[in-house]
């Protein structure tokens, strides 16, 4: 519908609308549905979280940060899609990564609108050797969530597995940002810096 169009349909519709009595009571307000607002509640509680792992005072408190942000991250998990997840994490477990990604892409089926599955895909194909497929998944799990830094860590994996130190490099760093307690964080980073820079002279 064309603005001015839209315009006189608002105006007419708004004189066709009947004046209600002093005394009639005000219409109720509306509210979200329940599952609107947990959903909010928990996307303001995962940034809060995201937050406080940037500036953890302990590897200790950092480890606890990083458990609760993955609890929030797959809470939104139906039971069938988590009970794929259990199974893929279990085949995993078995070294059996073709089946975990078989899993985990019937898992996205039913819900492809959770990064992390995205991620966790992307790290079972890594586990099967398919770096590209890995990297692709990363991809939308990044677009998705940019602020979880388990999808720059595995994407420092990827691209470290795929010989592209730069790009690993650059990955490392953005997960450090995130997460500056990541366990062996500036070993790593100076392990990253020599493949792809070379020794300083």
């Amino acid at each position: 519908m064309k603005p001015f169009r839209l315009a006189a349909f608002i105006a007419v519709t708004a004189l066709s609308v009947p004046v209600m009595p002093a005394c009639a009571a005000p219409p109720a307000p509306v509210t979200a549905p329940p599952h609107v607002s947990q959903e909010t509640a928990r996307q303001s509680r995962e940034k809060d979280l995201v937050a406080k792992l940037a500036k953890a005072r302990s590897d200790a408190e950092a480890g606890e940060i990083r458990s609760g942000l993955e609890e929030l991250r797959t809470k939104p998990l139906r039971p069938a899609t988590m009970l794929l997840l259990r199974r893929a994490t279990r085949e995993l477990s078995e070294q059996k990564a073709g089946d975990a990604i078989e899993d985990l892409g019937a898992a996205l089926a039913l819900q492809n609108d959770v990064p992390a599955l995205w991620r966790l895909r992307a790290q079972a194909r890594l586990a099967g050797g398919d770096t590209d497929g890995a990297v692709s998944d990363l991809g939308i799990a990044i677009q998705r969530d940019p602020d979880d830094a388990l999808n720059w860590q595995t994407l420092t994996d990827a691209e470290e597995a795929r010989s592209d130190s730069q790009a690993a490099l650059r990955a490392w760093q953005h997960a450090m940002t995130l997460d500056p307690r990541l366990p062996g964080a500036d070993k790593r980073l100076e392990k990253l810096r020599l493949k792809a820079f070379g020794q300083p002279t």
